[in-house]
């Protein structure tokens, strides 16, 4: 742990965690990643996201990143990596993947990337899991220099986990990097997924590159669905898997998401999201306590 901010796991009644790092407090919140394979809808993976609080007090991401030093960032981003996997022992789909962010902005050189990934190999292993269970983010546009981008990016698959490109079709999306840093998944931004699935042009160009990303063996996610025209719209333009407040919001751990497994989700794509949005509940909210023991 660089620096002297003092950081520790904190385990509370109801098997989850939370972390201290500073004054700050955070809890592990999961979103699902939905596959429509075969018509049907299920959970196949979860997306790792941080809810910071400070004195007691839901605070937002940004807030946080912003109030850290930056000589202190990367210390940061361990605590929140090992409080994900660590509070994925909970989470209900055994056999899903887990998506966790590692930001290449942090990184400086070769040697701090390898030290990276081995503290998440040594947190991961201790989760019993396979390493292909666990879904690498990355950012393009975030690193320091294209060199050590796919050094990540290698280094990433050399520990045998999974390899994804977030934000695909924001501002430094660049398909020759996509060809050089061989990713297993493609996160298509949310914002622009929304506005190609507003035209007919668009939901071409859409359809064109799950194709495309298909035929090389890459897998496609698109983020951002936020309403029943979208979710058929992306059902039918091949994207492998879809993520957003149209089946099921963020939630802090522990979550409610069992619902989707039993009863059995209904097997058409609007079906699920009908059920869904019976059943889902924001709980961002969530206040947090640090009473329990640490870990």
């Amino acid at each position: 742990m660089s620096g002297t901010t003092p950081s520790r796991l904190v385990a509370f009644n109801d098997g989850t965690h939370g972390a201290l790092f500073g004054s700050w407090q955070m809890k592990s919140a999961f979103q699902p990643i939905f596959t429509l394979a075969s018509g049907t809808a299920q959970i196949a993976g979860f997306e790792a996201l941080i809810r910071p609080f400070l004195a007691g007090r839901a605070a937002s991401p940004a807030t946080l990143f912003r109030t850290v030093k930056h000589g202190k960032r990367s210390a940061l981003e361990t605590v929140m990596r090992d409080l994900h996997m660590r509070n994925a022992e909970t989470l209900p789909v055994k056999g899903a993947l887990l998506f966790i962010n590692l930001d290449p902005s942090t990184f400086s050189d070769i040697l701090e990337i390898s030290q990276a990934l081995a503290s998440v190999r040594r947190q991961w292993a201790k989760t019993g899991k396979s390493p292909r269970q666990l879904v690498c983010e990355i950012t393009e546009g975030k690193a320091k220099s294209p060199a050590l981008l796919f050094s990540l990016a290698d280094t990433i698959r050399a520990n045998g986990f999974r390899l994804a490109i977030d934000d695909y079709g924001a501002a430094h999306s660049d398909a020759a990097r996509i060809s050089r840093l061989r990713p297993d998944i493609v996160k298509l931004d949310g914002k622009w997924i929304t506005q190609l699935l507003q035209t007919r042009a668009g939901y071409g160009h859409a359809k064109d590159m799950a194709q495309r990303f298909a035929d090389l063996g890459i897998k496609t996610v698109f983020e951002g669905i936020e309403d029943l025209r979208q979710l058929e719209l992306s059902e039918s333009a091949g994207a492998t898997y879809v993520q957003g407040f149209a089946l099921a919001r963020p939630e802090i751990a522990p979550t409610s998401f069992a619902r989707f497994i039993a009863p059995a989700v209904p097997q058409s794509a609007r079906d699920a999201l009908m059920e869904a949005v019976r059943h889902r509940a924001a709980i961002d909210q969530q206040t947090i306590g640090f009473g329990h023991r640490a870990a």
